[in-house]
């Protein structure tokens, strides 16, 4: 069965197996806890089948609905942002790639998308299951997380879509070269030619944020880096960045990092830092 299926999936032309499958499971919520705070040392997929799951990672946040699927990464603090629903139900699957080949595969891909086959992509998750509780992990889990890493770049976008990902792409390259300056959502919709709310819609479906969060994760890692040189003082570092008002850098940088500038630039400093 598993061998039609990887035809199906692929034309007939085969896989070449770049993953190497560890575990899965499937999650069912009693509408209690939440995911937990952590850091990881192989990749997770996510596939959210039925309500919706927030979560982070490395300051981005991911709001995911069914039919959306989140590739977590490793050595990235993650974790949930707000209780399990009761309805909520996912898929999640750990793996490490084989090889630079396989590295370099995970590293492209997106952080988080819609998928175009949802049907397909729980078949495919509900087969890993039950190859993993029968044979456990082995060639034909790996296939199958071969089928699923598929599923998730499988896209087809129109005309819409395309202009859609490539100003969402203009918006953050003009962040990246110009954080330092008086920049807000209005001011780049009105650099970009759009309206704000259009903009924001846009960048929350494409990075997961909005384009103040995604201000500020820029800023906030350059201050990161001004703070580990060591030259400037904290009130220096946050006008170098991009911030106006001390007190708000203060609180985002505490937000975001879980210590005040001073407290990070101290730990940082000592060689060793854990992070959970």
């Amino acid at each position: 069965m598993l061998n039609s299926v990887v035809q199906a999936a692929t034309g007939g032309g085969g896989t070449m197996e770049t993953v190497r499958m560890l575990n899965a499971g499937r999650f069912v919520s009693r509408g209690r806890g939440r995911h937990g705070t952590r850091v990881i040392d192989s990749y997770e997929l996510i596939y959210v089948d039925a309500g919706k799951l927030e979560m982070f990672e490395a300051g981005r946040t991911f709001r995911l609905s069914a039919g959306e699927w989140l590739l977590l990464r490793p050595g990235r603090r993650h974790g949930g942002l707000a209780a399990y629903e009761p309805q909520l139900v996912f898929y999640w699957g750990h793996f490490v790639p084989r090889g630079a080949e396989g590295g370099a595969r995970l590293e492209a891909m997106p952080s988080s998308g819609r998928s175009g086959r949802p049907g397909r992509f729980g078949e495919y998750y509900r087969l890993l299951l039950s190859e993993l509780r029968e044979s456990g992990p082995g060639p034909g889990a790996d296939l199958l997380a071969e089928l699923l890493l598929l599923e998730a770049g499988r896209r087809s976008e129109g005309k819409e879509e395309k202009a859609a990902s490539g100003l969402a792409e203009r918006a953050r390259t003009h962040i990246r070269l110009h954080f330092d300056e008086s920049l807000s959502t209005a001011l780049l919709a009105e650099e970009l030619q759009c309206s704000a709310d259009y903009l924001n819609r846009l960048c929350r479906r494409s990075w997961g944020c909005t384009v103040t969060e995604e201000i500020n994760r820029v800023r906030l890692a350059h201050a990161c880096r001004l703070l580990l040189a060591g030259k400037l003082n904290v009130k220096e570092v946050a006008y170098e960045s991009g911030f106006n008002d001390l007190a708000y850098f203060r609180r985002r940088f505490r937000a975001l990092y879980g210590q005040t500038p001073a407290e990070y630039r101290k730990a940082h400093s000592l060689g060793h830092v854990n992070t959970e």
